[in-house]
């Protein structure tokens, strides 16, 4: 598991390389993260890999365990490169992107929780809570100027 900032948010980048004789492996991994409601804020990235032979693996499987109440869990498609695995350069695989999305109006905390597994069976359970903060306010247009 490797852990990044990207743009001040903390991601989770789950590359998981695959090899046949891989024993079953299963963590819990918890989160705190803020959010502001109507901005997506990117959880993770999660891919797999054959090391052996430098070439994709199958996209894992994300599953949601508990949904969020105050906000919607989103999965997106995507293509990952990574120098990150050795004798691999320029590795580009097939992504899962996992994001959160708190309700416009909505304030407080929420809590979700999913499992992404890899095609050896390997699982790794994210539990999140976020805090979500009030969107900035725009500023008011100065008095008498014209909107």
């Amino acid at each position: 598991m490797m852990y990044a900032r990207l743009r001040g948010c903390l991601f989770v980048v789950a590359l998981i390389a695959v090899n046949s004789a891989t024993a079953l492996a299963q963590t819990t991994n918890y989160m705190s993260v803020e959010a502001v409601p109507g901005a997506p804020m990117q959880l993770g990235y999660y891919a797999s890999a054959h090391k052996s032979t430098c070439s994709p693996a199958p996209s894992p499987i994300i599953q949601i365990i508990n949904a969020p109440k105050s906000g919607l869990l989103i999965i997106r498609r995507a293509l990952l490169t990574t120098e990150k695995i050795a004798g691999c350069p320029h590795l580009k695989i097939p992504a899962e992107v996992a994001f959160y999305q708190a309700r416009r109006g909505s304030t407080g905390t929420d809590h979700l929780s999913y499992k992404v597994m890899n095609e050896a069976g390997e699982v790794a359970t994210f539990d999140v809570t976020i805090t979500i903060k009030e969107a900035p306010r725009q500023p008011a247009p100065p008095m008498g100027s014209k909107i």
